[in-house]
């Protein structure tokens, strides 16, 4: 049975089936990426399973300001200050006050209207008053929307110049349309969270395109490239380090997905890596993955890792991985901690890994709930628990 890994990366969430690490010998010397233009994946192998999104890069545009018109009425009643709730309070009594009166109404006849009356009183003075309160902010609002309606189609001809300027710099980023980014990108007074996730996202066009036109051998001028992108563009400092490091992690990870990350391609991931000035410290994630996935090499049920460990073993079980609370051997996977849980191996039907949380969920056969664990090392520990489903131990003789 494959297990399955997720990854968010450039262009969105990435998952693939992760069968049995092929031979460094069977991988061939071919340095081509396994990443396009675009950022999308390049399956260079037919047997490769994998679904993969495709964010679009997402035009700067105004936030809609939030009215009166469109909030709940009970919401304006309740807002949470004391005035709210004492309104609330004025309500529940007075519904109280009216139960009472209709009480009296039915028991002793015409007494029992002052009640009614009271409680009516109670239950109408908050809502007229929020009624009265919401006409006023309304009021406002509309002040405010006629006030707003020539500053906003200000705004919205400066983030129109702003994404044209970026248009421009994607599909050819020299100078001149660096010098016009920048140019329009000083026009604009709005907060950064409106446009910073179109910048973020050509600054990263701009570096896949120059590695799949330039090659990896120029990743120093790409990163330069992408910097001065960034610069005019607007990026803060952060970002600008993320996209070349978001760079780097799609393109190793399309390698992994492809299991083409053979001798000749890790050179190019070197050089892409050395050229981008990222240190393994720096994508903690994913050389840990990378790693894992190095460790997988050969792997399969001719020769099936074991260790030792603080298990009571069954007749014909071995241990495969330890770690504190959590063991997996040829027979079943325990779960540690106060209340350790056994789960068999042969009731496991599907094996999810998230690199980014560096969790494991299983799924199994007698289980409403999919069972969530995080191993020290969580895609070597799936594989070896992926590994576990396949083997058979019977006696010969059985077969």
């Amino acid at each position: 049975m494959s297990f399955y890994v997720s990854k968010i990366l450039a262009t969105g969430q990435f998952r693939f089936a992760a069968r049995r690490r092929r031979e460094l010998s069977s991988i061939d010397s071919d340095s081509e990426l396994s990443t396009g233009p675009s950022g999308e994946f390049i399956r260079h192998r037919d047997e490769v399973f994998y679904s993969a999104d495709h964010r679009p890069i997402r035009q700067p545009e105004l936030p809609k300001p939030r009215s009166i018109a469109t909030t709940p009425f009970w919401t304006t009643l309740v807002d949470g200050t004391p005035r709210g709730w004492a309104f609330v309070g004025m309500i529940a009594f007075g519904v109280l006050m009216l139960l009472i009166g209709f009480s009296v109404l039915i028991s002793k006849g015409g007494a029992g209207w002052v009640e009614v009356i009271f409680g009516l009183l109670l239950i109408a003075t908050p809502i007229a008053l929020t009624a009265q309160k919401r006409r006023t902010v309304h009021d406002q609002e509309e002040r405010r929307r006629k006030e707003r309606a020539e500053r906003d189609e200000r705004d919205r001809g400066l983030l129109a110049a702003y994404a044209a300027s970026l248009d421009r710099l994607r599909d050819n980023p020299d100078n001149a349309a660096l010098d016009t980014v920048r140019r329009e990108r000083e026009k604009l007074d709005m907060p950064y969270a409106i446009w910073g996730d179109a910048a973020r996202s050509t600054v990263l066009q701009v570096g896949f395109n120059a590695l799949a036109q330039r090659g990896a051998e120029a990743s120093a001028e790409i990163a330069a490239l992408m910097d001065r992108a960034s610069s005019a563009a607007g990026l803060i400092a952060e970002d600008a380090v993320g996209v070349k490091r978001i760079l780097y992690s799609t393109v190793l990870w399309h390698l992994i997905a492809d299991d083409r990350l053979g001798e000749d391609q890790r050179k190019v991931v070197r050089t892409i890596q050395s050229g981008f000035a990222i240190a393994p410290e720096d994508v903690p994630a994913d050389t840990a993955s990378e790693d894992q996935f190095e460790r997988l090499r050969g792997i399969d049920h001719r020769g099936v890792p074991k260790c030792d460990s603080q298990l009571q073993l069954k007749p014909r079980e071995f241990c495969m991985y330890a770690e504190p609370n959590l063991i997996v051997s040829n027979k079943r996977l325990v779960i540690g901690g106060t209340k350790p849980e056994d789960l068999a191996i042969d009731d496991i039907d599907e094996i999810d890994v998230d690199a980014d949380q560096a969790s494991v969920t299983i799924r199994s056969t007698g289980r409403k709930r999919p069972v969530t664990v995080q191993p020290e090392q969580p895609i070597y520990f799936a594989s070896l628990l992926s590994l576990a489903t396949t083997l058979d131990e019977r006696p010969k003789s059985f077969m």
